[in-house]
């Protein structure tokens, strides 16, 4: 028996089928076109090195439809559903393949719909790397270090580790200085040459609540902290505006301390030690 001829509704079907594929692949090959052109000018790549993405688009769209107008066409429907079969074990198999690509894909959706850190904030990861956000896109976090590298972070290492999020809500971080000064120095003068210098820093910010003001807590505490053999060690809580200053402003205090204790004839403490000489009389013995 040969099969029934398509009737004019099938044809139309088959012709909207191929047509509504041809858009859909075209609008597709765009949007991805558009997303990987953005994530090649961040990574410094060359966009054509992700073409085989948009290649990949067009095949999966037009294999769909074909795999439809199979089924459409008289007779031809077990050659629809056979396809529709190997199609299903394929996808199995590519997806065992490309675990960690779907991993890192997950990963990514969920770091931009809960943003625990967002493009232009520092962050720091608990191995010991930080740097500013430069871009977040479905399979990687790049993040510029402070010698100006990238850093292209799969998204489920991001998702596994601990960050420090320095902008998430207060920017300001506590310097903790240690400078250790001479017994004989006069503590309170140094004091007071310590906190004129953190406050005359730009990048100071002044961390006190109002009930700490009101209660007269100094605006930088300064304390003595450790007795050692020689020297006294005052410990300093130097606020700092924001984390990217802190280290910069850390360094200029230690400075600009050396330099006034000089001013104001402050001894650093330095180690000292003591010889004592015991002179002994030879015994003289009788003739």
């Amino acid at each position: 028996m040969q099969p029934a001829l398509m009737d004019m509704k099938q044809m139309l079907l088959i012709a909207v089928i191929l047509v509504l594929a041809v858009i859909l692949s075209h609008f597709a090959r765009r949007a991805i076109g558009r997303y990987w052109l953005h994530s090649a000018r961040r990574m410094n790549v060359h966009p054509s090195n992700y073409r085989i993405f948009k290649n990949g688009a067009s095949v999966v769209i037009f294999t769909l439809a074909l795999i439809v107008v199979l089924h459409l066409l008289p007779g031809l429907e077990k050659v629809g559903t056979t396809l529709l079969a190997s199609a299903g074990i394929l996808s199995v198999i590519i997806g065992l393949a490309a675990q960690q690509t779907f991993g890192n894909l997950i990963s990514g959706i969920f770091i931009f719909i809960y943003k625990p850190f967002k493009v232009g904030e520092y962050v720091e990861l608990n191995n010991g790397k930080s740097g500013v956000v430069e871009d977040i896109n479905l399979r990687f976090t790049i993040i510029r270090n402070g010698e100006n590298r990238r850093m292209i972070i799969p998204n489920t290492l991001v998702s596994n580790v601990v960050i420090i999020n320095s902008d998430l809500k207060n920017t300001r971080v506590c310097n903790f200085i240690t400078v250790s000064v001479d017994y004989d120095t006069d503590i309170g003068k140094a004091i007071k040459v310590i906190g004129k210098i953190v406050v005359a820093h730009a990048d100071f910010a002044d961390n006190r609540t109002q009930s700490m003001m009101e209660g007269g807590i100094s605006i930088v505490p300064v304390r003595v902290t450790s007795l050692e053999n020689f020297s006294v060690t005052l410990s300093v809580e130097a606020w700092c505006r924001a984390d990217e200053a802190s280290y910069p402003m850390k360094c200029d205090i230690l400075l600009a301390i050396k330099t006034g204790f000089d001013e104001a004839g402050i001894r650093m403490a330095s180690p000292v030690r003591k010889i004592l000489f015991e002179e002994k009389e030879e015994a003289q013995q009788c003739p």
